[in-house]
């Protein structure tokens, strides 16, 4: 679990001995007390939690694979070819609830704009018995509501916080691609790119006016200016999937609040090179991801003088090349991960 709660000041006497067998991994023993507890106060949230707790403990790993239950339609959203790439035969199969009912013991339940009237069905679900594991997402501005975390095994979430970083029951992981944007071909070389660099996007964001104002120096670009965020002027899926293809480096620019953005991993999808920022302390795909090949800079001038001295053909595509191996190495090993993370915490 994410945190377990404490008892307060005049707590009964069993229930402080019940925590204490807890901690000391005596069960039992604290399932005795606990009950001696809810006999008195049967209505008692704290014991009733831990007897929770202390029974899943002595409880047999489950049998079978966990469900991934959705609960937004998979069927139009961004991360659902991501998602399924990333859980691949790790689960057992799939469950559209968008009502924050199913049951299902074990599941995989991915959610997003967690509020706090979403709380009850987790709560639900683990006094269910259920073992859950949350797939939390779209958090970008660190502004949901975590109290679900409490009664979920484990926790699966984007966007690289460092306050949540250190709970090892939660796993961040990168946005990934949008659904519709993968293709099974072969990626072309640095020579027959049509476009030295690309940008296809709402350019009114922060910080953007500066990237194309120094991209815009350098010859052999293509920009596709939105007049905002999903905007119908933007470029269909299909289509920017062709232009990052025909494109060699692609600058990728901050969301509205975090560095993070799909623009990077479908820029590695398609065998390009991404350039990314980091902030002054805080190298977020670093952190995020660990050591990588991909260009980081500090303002976007620096990153226009990058490409200058590396479009010769040799130095770019030796760059698109290990930026392309180590996306593909990075991905397997993060299946991996993700598979003994649920496994653990389905344990």
């Amino acid at each position: 679990m994410i945190r377990f709660p404490s008892p307060p000041d005049g707590a009964p006497d069993d229930l402080k001995t019940a925590i204490r067998r807890f901690e000391s991994g005596l069960y039992r023993n604290a399932i005795d007390h606990l009950l001696k507890v809810l006999a008195t106060s049967p209505s008692h949230a704290l014991a009733a939690h831990y007897l929770v707790l202390a029974n899943r403990r002595l409880a047999p790993r489950p049998a079978t694979k966990p469900t991934l239950v959705w609960q937004f339609p998979p069927d139009g959203a961004w991360e659902t070819d991501w998602l399924r790439e990333l859980f691949g035969d790790s689960i057992s199969g799939e469950v559209v609830d968008n009502t924050w009912s199913k049951m299902i013991d074990p599941m995989i339940v991915v959610d997003n704009r967690l509020v706090p009237e979403k709380i009850a069905y987790y709560r639900d679900a683990f006094r269910h018995g259920c073992r859950v594991i949350l797939v939390h997402l779209s958090d970008e501005a660190f502004k949901d509501d975590l109290g679900a975390y409490q009664y979920c095994d484990a926790v699966l979430r984007n966007y690289h916080s460092e306050r949540l970083a250190a709970y090892a029951a939660i796993k961040q992981f990168p946005l990934g691609y949008k659904a519709g944007f993968l293709r099974s071909i072969a990626d072309k070389p640095a020579t027959t790119r049509t476009h030295l660099w690309s940008f296809a996007g709402d350019a009114n964001k922060h910080g953007r006016a500066e990237m194309l104002h120094a991209f815009n120096q350098l010859p052999g670009g293509f920009i596709h200016a939105t007049s905002g965020f999903g905007a119908a002027d933007a470029l269909p899926t299909t289509a920017y999937r062709t232009l990052m293809d025909e494109t060699l480096f692609a600058p990728c620019p901050g969301g509205w609040s975090s560095l993070d953005t799909f623009r990077v991993y479908e820029a590695l999808e398609a065998g390009c090179i991404p350039i990314v920022e980091r902030r002054p302390g805080f190298d977020y795909f670093t952190r995020l991801m660990g050591s990588h090949p991909i260009p980081t800079v500090d303002d976007w001038r620096s990153a226009a003088a990058f490409i200058r001295t590396s479009q010769s053909n040799d130095t770019a595509e030796h760059l698109r090349l290990a930026c392309r191996d180590w996306w593909r190495a990075h991905k397997k090993n993060l299946k991996g991960e993700i598979a003994a993370f649920v496994a653990t915490a389905l344990t």
